[in-house]
């Protein structure tokens, strides 16, 4: 019987560490792709939810209807339609300001919708179109609004006419009505009187 002579082969064995390191490095490589590509995932992600919210907060936005002359004295009556691609708005935090300027002099009234005035119906200044007069805590995308602007200056029930659609007519000036929502994004709109009579339109 032939006796077998066990010999160490060297290159063997550098062979088999080279494996062993090259399997090494194809693991750490993986799990610094798998980081990387997790990473790039949620930058992505991140990235998205952002221009989401701009683009939301970009459509967001009051288009005026209609307005109307709606009693003998200083109010409006007008309509609006609330637009968004984002989040309803609380009534109370949408604020607005009625100016107009006679003889070099600026008048303004200013207030929040859904802040109740003496003329307005049982005080109410906002409510939803076909829907019983009621205050609506939120503005709601895609429904429509009758509000009722009141003329004069100052906040609350304000005092005097300035601004309203008998006091532009009489001077022959416009009025301007802007709405302010408290994302940042606003509207204005003109008021002209051509014709003083409740139920006329406002131009």
């Amino acid at each position: 019987m032939i006796a077998m002579e066990k010999q160490n082969d060297p290159f063997a064995q550098v062979g088999l560490g080279a494996m062993i390191l090259f399997i090494g490095i194809i693991i750490a490589v993986s799990s610094s792709m798998y980081v990387m590509i997790n990473q790039l995932e949620r930058i992505s992600q991140s990235a998205e939810e952002t221009v989401s919210i701009a683009t939301n907060e970009g459509h967001t936005q009051v288009v005026f209807i209609g307005g109307w002359i709606d009693d003998a004295y200083d109010d409006y009556l007008i309509m609006i339609e609330y637009q968004s691609l984002g989040k309803n708005v609380q009534t109370d935090e949408v604020g607005w300001v009625l100016w107009c300027e006679h003889n070099d002099q600026i008048f303004r009234r200013m207030g929040y919708l859904g802040d109740t005035v003496n003329s307005a119906p049982n005080g109410v200044t906002i409510w939803e179109v076909g829907e019983d007069i009621a205050l609506p805590t939120e503005l709601i995308s895609g429904k429509r609004y009758f509000v009722i602007v009141d003329g004069g200056t100052g906040t609350g029930n304000g005092a005097g006419r300035a601004c309203g659609p008998e006091w532009i007519f009489d001077n022959g000036v416009t009025a301007y009505y802007s709405i302010y929502l408290p994302n940042g994004g606003h509207t204005t709109q003109e008021f002209r009187v051509n014709v003083f009579e409740v139920g006329e339109s406002v131009t």
